[in-house]
């Protein structure tokens, strides 16, 4: 191949023991010259290998295959994002990457883990000559390293024994000994008002799953794929350690488990897309690749909301965490963009700051409080690195009731922001199948503006503690600034003067004046409300 003639060569010092680069390498990112130069042994390094284009030559190509892959993509999907893009719903950011240019990076000898469509980027396993090969290739861009990480536990011991029910008088479930904890959200209210989390798909990113619980319905589980073994099963599979599913099984069930006495998720109803993307076998069992195609591929078959208890810090900093720069969050961003409602764990790591992809700018961060409703010395907290409240909104994480593996009907208490993020990703989807036309940016907005600390939201405990039913029941019309349910004149001088600085709005006034949501008040949306006034809205 023309390709390897040029190919830089390593050689490996006897002296100091590690690889040296003999070229410019200018390609490399600084972390991955790094982790090149502390690996003596030249082991195989899991890499990001970043194209320059998808690989098409003309204009006609390139519309041919978007106008392809509108035809291809579910209508569900369609529909959610048609919420929140307006313009062109279908982009190049839906084509995959080039197969001639994976086929060119897999001739040097790297391995294949995925590819990712958002990112146009294949992550391989490869060693330190592979890498060099595959540098000088023209079409590639960066070459990067694949972060991993390892989720910082708290005490998470339980019993699998169940607990003494509890019931509250006339209603429809006899809630067990998970009662409490969706009494602390309200979201109790919504279920006798009939919002169950029905129509909504919900996508579960986790180590793997449980299915012969009692508490989760094969009838509800509408796709999964193993994205370690590269197969249609998330329950553990040969080879695959004893608890591997218990982490997964624990936040579906608390999301959206149900068994009469025993246990209940708020979204009990919702419908389930399920991603095994963490091996815990392996010494950083997070990895980040693993979770970004778990992510495409549950918003291309249509779900409404992710959960997600997976965070990245091992190889970021905490400047790092400016809602543009993780690999995790740039894939976040990008499906709050196309619709989706995200919930994510802000870490366990208390003082010692967030996680990707918590600082997201849309995600729905969720910090954990305890039974009196103080939050957890463990809960992560803010701000991020450019300076947003973080977490957004706080839920049971300490001693959550749940399903537990070791056998159909056990059950445990768990503790950490792994807990916290299912209840609220729950709450989400019971929002939705309230409000089915709600963006996610009116869905995480409903749950900051009524939770308990939204007059004072603050890095340890956001906005608070969630209230569902309060949440459903809010009005948000867009661009309806006074809150009674018509946008009008009297709107449009509240945003002016607000924009002035004549008046300062409340937080649910500058939500609805933000009619872009972007989150900036600006004359562009002083022009969309007078748009809506005049009826010339679409």
């Amino acid at each position: 191949m023309r390709y390897l003639t040029t190919a830089r060569i390593f050689i490996l010092s006897a002296v100091f023991g590690f690889a040296t680069l003999t070229a410019t390498d200018a390609k490399f990112s600084a972390d991955l010259k790094r982790i090149l130069h502390q690996n003596p042994e030249n082991a195989p390094l899991k890499v990001w290998v970043y194209f320059s284009d998808k690989g098409y030559r003309t204009s006609g190509e390139l519309r041919q295959a978007l106008q392809t892959a509108r035809e291809t993509i579910p209508e569900r999907t369609l529909r959610r994002r048609s919420k929140t893009r307006h313009g062109d719903i279908i982009d190049e950011r839906d084509l995959p990457c080039s197969e001639t240019y994976i086929r060119q990076v897999l001739e040097t000898g790297a391995v294949k883990r995925i590819s990712s469509k958002w990112l146009n980027a294949l992550s391989v396993s490869a060693t330190a000559g592979q890498l060099e090969q595959i540098e000088v290739l023209p079409f590639v861009q960066k070459l990067e390293p694949v972060y991993g990480g390892v989720r910082r536990e708290v005490d998470i011991r339980g019993t699998s024994a169940p607990a003494a029910p509890c019931q509250l008088p006339q209603t429809r479930n006899d809630y067990g000994p998970s009662l409490y904890q969706l009494q602390e959200m309200n979201v109790i209210a919504a279920h006798e008002a009939g919002y169950t989390g029905e129509g909504v798909l919900v996508l579960m990113l986790d180590t793997g799953f449980y299915k012969d619980h009692q508490t989760l319905h094969a009838d509800q589980i509408i796709a999964e794929w193993d994205f370690i073994n590269d197969d249609g099963n998330t329950q553990n599979e040969e080879g695959d350690p004893e608890n591997q599913h218990s982490h997964g099984t624990a936040t579906l069930s608390t999301l959206g488990g149900s068994f009469d006495g025993q246990l209940y998720g708020p979204a009990y109803n919702a419908n389930f897309l399920l991603a095994k993307t963490e091996d815990i076998s392996q010494e950083q069992p997070i990895e980040e690749d693993w979770y970004v195609a778990g992510l495409e591929w549950g918003e291309g078959l249509g779900a409404d909301v992710a959960s997600s208890s997976l965070g990245y810090i091992d190889w970021y900093t905490q400047d790092d965490l400016d809602g543009e720069t993780a690999v995790t969050t740039l894939a976040v961003n990008t499906a709050v963009e196309n619709g989706m409602v995200i919930a994510t764990a802000a870490g366990n790591y208390g003082q010692g700051g967030i996680i990707a992809p918590a600082d997201a700018f849309k995600v729905i961060t969720c910090g954990a409080v305890d039974s009196s409703g103080t939050i957890a010395g463990f809960s992560s907290r803010g701000p991020t690195a450019d300076g947003r409240i973080k977490p957004e909104v706080c839920a049971r994480g300490v001693s959550t009731y749940c399903a537990a593996v070791d056998g159909p009907a056990t059950y445990r208490h768990a503790s950490g922001t792994s807990l916290s993020t299912p209840l609220t990703g729950g709450a989400c989807a019971v929002i939705l199948s309230a409000h089915p036309d709600w963006t996610p940016h009116q869905v995480r907005a409903a749950l900051m503006l009524t939770a308990d600390n939204a007059e004072n939201p603050d890095n340890n405990y956001g906005w608070g503690i969630i209230d569902v039913m309060a949440a459903i029941d809010l009005s948000l019309i867009s661009g309806d600034v006074d809150g009674n349910e018509l946008v009008n004149i009297v709107d449009i001088v509240l945003a002016v003067n607000y924009l002035l600085g004549s008046q300062l709005p409340d937080a649910y006034q500058s939500f609805q004046a933000d009619v872009n949501e972007d989150g900036i008040l600006d004359i562009t949306d002083i022009v969309l409300m007078v748009n809506i006034v005049l009826g010339l809205a679409g």
